[in-house]
């Protein structure tokens, strides 16, 4: 009896298997009309009457488009109060040109549209969806406009797949839970028509990808990241981006000192509060007769206080950055030449946090002064990086110069010899190279801890290649006979392996016929 059972049991699960087979085939095969997809939709939609689609016909709703052989084309219903799910049979509506569905109360998951190649524009935002499927945009290769903003995803990746639009001008993915890095497709080499991209009050971090460079973008908004990280770094790419208008990177952790700004003629909106950035304000960007708003409050920004075109809006808190006056003005000459050097290692934001005000010798980090005169300045391990500025001789005060243990490359600068006061230099424990210039005979030089001091690193490397340059081309000639010697060697060996090779054929055949004959 129990047998039994199990066999109706088996029979019936083979049963269910094959006809939600034939049903799976038969939808492949002959796949819902966009009639009844549209039926489909509008059950789980479940539009208020007031939008009126009570028609049999679809094609006769409110907000519906269809061509002339009635496939629906457009779906426009933005702004309805629609409280519904959104169907998975709409991936079926493969003559849809545009979806709308902005503005409404729409929940759940959003089917994927994968492969609707006629679509063009999707308006999805400020709904209630709540997951966005990887292939989404698998195959859309006609899509031009995507705007996804505000609706609660959950955490998502913006998928590889989005390179399928390759005639893709606008991106808005505002406040969508979007994670991870800004991704490299976003450039020229591959969605080169791509003017607007917004991701704003995402979770994304990492810094800009390179392959910005040269893109065509005009408006890019990466504000307001809510990942622990933010987005980082430089954002020296934007320099090469000449076709930006508008650029809103307030909110992140972005840092360093800003870009040439000269090549940004059309640059009108640059929002860059709330950041680290350092260094002085470059002229580049006061000048730019383009720029109509600009936003610099709260960074480290030092030197003087840039003057702004008078049609520019400049949002400018006071004592939020780290300028030498509270207005605009000149800077001491002590504190411009500590700036410049500075600059030779990047403006490092540990000094630009401490080096505020005119007054270098007003408890500036790293310095030590006497009677108003700078009379050592301390760097030693502070994780430093770039070269040794040739500024430092001009504080001609300085008694010692401690800049050991950092990461500075380069040479030591001839021009510290003349240092009227100095007798203690320490560069040791760093990455230099260069012959060590002849200072008097009473300074105290540490070089130690740098492999390549006393190495010329551009000669040795000159001579590496081209057979040397502006040597005499002895490298050139040995490496010619060099070349020369190797090809003698292989044709002498070849020639002796064939021989080889013949003289034991010779011998083999030998006494083969010594063995018949004999």
């Amino acid at each position: 009896m129990m047998k039994f059972h199990t066999s109706v049991g088996l029979l019936a699960l083979f049963l269910a298997f094959l006809f939600s087979f034939f049903i799976s085939s038969d939808s492949q095969i002959n796949p819902p009309t966009d009639s009844d997809v549209m039926l489909s939709l509008k059950k789980s939609l479940n539009p208020h009457p007031g939008l009126d689609w009570s028609d049999p016909d679809p094609c006769n709703w409110k907000h519906v488009a269809c061509s002339v052989d009635k496939r629906i084309t457009r779906i426009q219903i933005g702004h309805q109060n629609i409280k519904g799910t959104l169907s998975s049979d709409i991936s079926y509506l493969t003559q849809l040109i545009r979806l709308e569905l902005q503005w409404n109360n729409i929940s759940g998951p959003l089917p994927s549209l994968r492969n609707l190649t006629s679509l063009q524009v999707i308006m999805l935002n400020d709904n209630l969806f709540n997951s966005i499927p990887i292939d989404f945009f698998s195959g859309m290769t006609s899509l031009q406009s995507v705007n996804i903003d505000n609706n609660p995803f959950s955490s998502w990746e913006l998928p590889e797949s989005l390179i399928d639009a390759r005639a893709l001008q606008n991106f808005s993915a505002n406040n969508a839970n979007i994670i991870g890095k800004i991704p490299d497709f976003f450039g020229p080499d591959k969605l080169s028509g791509l003017v607007n991209l917004h991701l704003a009050f995402n979770s994304l971090e990492g810094g800009l990808p390179a392959s910005f460079s040269g893109s065509q973008i005009e408006s890019i908004w990466v504000n307001g990241q809510k990942s622990n990280g933010k987005l980082t770094g430089s954002i020296d790419v934007i320099q090469n981006m000449t076709f930006l208008k508008e650029v809103w990177f307030q909110s992140n952790e972005f840092s360093g000192p800003l870009p040439d700004f000269s090549g940004m003629i059309n640059l009108e909106s640059l929002n860059l509060r709330d950041n680290h950035f350092t260094g002085l304000i470059p002229l580049s960007l006061t000048n730019l007769s383009s720029l109509r708003i600009v936003n610099l409050t709260n960074n480290l920004f030092q030197g003087p206080i840039p003057k702004f075109r008078n049609s520019v809006d400049v949002d400018f808190v006071k004592d939020t950055n780290s300028f030498c006056l509270p207005d605009p003005g000149n800077c001491d000459p002590l504190t411009n030449t500590l700036l410049t050097i500075a600059k030779s290692m990047g403006y490092p934001e540990k000094f630009s946090e401490n080096w505020k005000g005119n007054n270098p010798c007003l408890d500036w980090f790293g310095l030590t002064c006497n009677g108003g005169n700078i009379t050592i300045i301390n760097f030693d391990k502070m994780g430093l990086n770039g070269t040794i500025s040739a500024e430092f001789a001009s504080v001609k005060s300085l008694r010692r110069l401690i800049l050991s243990d950092n990461n500075f490359t380069g040479t030591i600068p001839p021009e510290l010899v003349t240092l009227p006061e100095l007798y203690e230099i320490d560069v040791s424990g760093n990455r230099l190279h260069g012959k060590v210039p002849s200072f008097r005979s009473n300074v105290m030089v540490k070089t130690g801890g740098n492999p390549d001091i006393g190495k010329d690193m551009s000669s040795s490397k000159g001579n590496d290649e081209s057979g040397g340059k502006g040597g005499d081309g002895s490298n050139a000639c040995e490496k010619s006979k060099s070349w020369i010697g190797t090809v003698v060697f292989f044709v002498v060996g070849g020639l002796f392996l064939i021989f080889l090779i013949g003289f034991v054929a010779f011998c083999f055949s030998y006494k083969t016929k010594q063995k018949r004959f004999g």
